[in-house]
């Protein structure tokens, strides 16, 4: 819904290759050779890094750690969403001893809550790059929890109060600038604890995903009224997904109305005079740009086009032209849609059961070095 990126360029120098075995005779004739390779490495230490970036979101305010993995070995993860749990990275990286060698990427995942977002910080470092390239990237994404569905509600009333929300003069704007003013907070805060890095950020966006026909086709499966589902947090996340759903919040926190919130603010976009704002995009389900909210089309060969009404008992009734094998453009494709009843909500038991993972405290669960838990897992 709410994204923004982070770029840090961490201290580091550029890497020389071997030479060739031509390269190696030209030399034995005293020809200079050109051995640099066009890629850098970090010049800083593993530790020391793990160090900054924990002062770093401590300082901002950002300390509920998901989890922390070092060459896709996992070096701890919260199985029970427990906050405040950031200290025990460190203890968990130290007992392990998996910083006392050379990584080629870390992934730490956080989550930060107020009263208006609920916010996955997706931050992965790879120490080797190609020259010019940032070593660390930092994407934020944010849900409005003002637009979760509450129990009880039908699906018309959750419909109108989003179509209601949209049409607010202020709508996504308050919600925008407080992740706009998180992103400059981490920013601030790693550019103090990260010596010699340098830091730039993009300004927070909206992003809204048109649904296909098989999301669409998928809430004919959605419950309401007193059915309904509230957004579960999964320690193990979902499996790679692709396009506009390899998104952090997928990965780690199932809601099966998102797909359904998205149908109601691209129709209030394209019916209404909603969300017209550059600070608004709304893409496909591939992840390709379709258009701003200041230039929303007029017409649309949308497959989700007046597909969507409700019963006069408040329930969900999806035109029976839409199916569930209809992507609704060339570019839109079935990507793993929260909607569907078999979707991956059931991720996080499907671990293998040889998983090497021991809990350590009640905060969650560090894993032995050698061990790859979290990452053999199928949804």
């Amino acid at each position: 819904m709410l994204k923004s990126r982070i770029v840090v360029d961490l201290p580091s120098a550029e890497t020389n290759r071997l030479p060739g075995p031509i390269e190696w005779v030209r030399s034995l004739f005293g020809a200079k050779l050109d051995l640099r390779s066009g890629k850098e490495e970090l010049t800083v230490g593993a530790f020391s890094l793990v160090e900054g970036l924990i002062s770093g979101f401590a300082k901002a305010g950002v300390t509920d750690a998901i989890s922390f993995l070092v060459d896709k070995k996992v070096v701890y993860v919260d199985t029970n969403d427990v906050p405040d749990d950031l200290p025990l990275i460190a203890k968990a990286a130290e007992a392990t001893g998996i910083l006392d060698h050379r990584f080629r990427e870390m992934h730490l995942v956080l989550a930060h809550k107020s009263d208006t977002l609920h916010t996955i910080v997706d931050c992965k470092i790879t120490s080797k790059v190609v020259l010019g390239d940032a070593e660390m990237k930092i994407d934020l994404s944010s849900r409005l929890l003002g637009l979760q569905i509450k129990k009880g509600e039908t699906a018309k009333e959750y419909g109108d109060r989003v179509t209601s929300f949209a049409q607010t003069k202020a709508s996504f704007e308050p919600g925008r600038a407080l992740l706009e003013a998180l992103t400059q907070r981490i920013a601030d805060a790693l550019g103090t604890s990260l010596v010699g890095a340098k830091l730039t950020h993009d300004a927070a966006v909206v992003q809204i995903i048109r649904p296909g026909g098989q999301q669409i086709a998928g809430f004919r499966t959605l419950e309401f009224g007193e059915g309904v589902r509230a957004p579960s947090y999964r320690a193990v996340p979902a499996s790679q997904r692709a396009g506009a759903y390899a998104d952090p919040f997928y990965y780690y926190y199932y809601d099966p109305y998102y797909d359904f919130t998205n149908y109601m603010l691209v129709s209030s976009m394209m019916h209404g005079n909603s969300w017209h704002s550059p600070n608004v995009y709304v893409v496909d389900t591939g992840g390709h740009a379709l258009y701003s909210g200041d230039s929303v089309p007029t017409s649309d060969t949308w497959v989700g086009n007046d597909a969507v009404n409700f019963a006069d008992n408040g329930s969900c009734v999806v035109n029976e032209s839409v199916s569930s094998t209809d992507f609704g453009s060339s570019s839109d494709f079935g990507s793993s849609s929260s909607c569907s009843s078999s979707s991956s909500d059931t991720s996080s038991s499907s671990c293998s059961s040889s998983s090497s993972c021991s809990s350590t405290s009640s905060c969650g669960s560090s894993c032995s070095s050698g061990s790859s838990c979290g990452s053999s897992c199928n949804s």
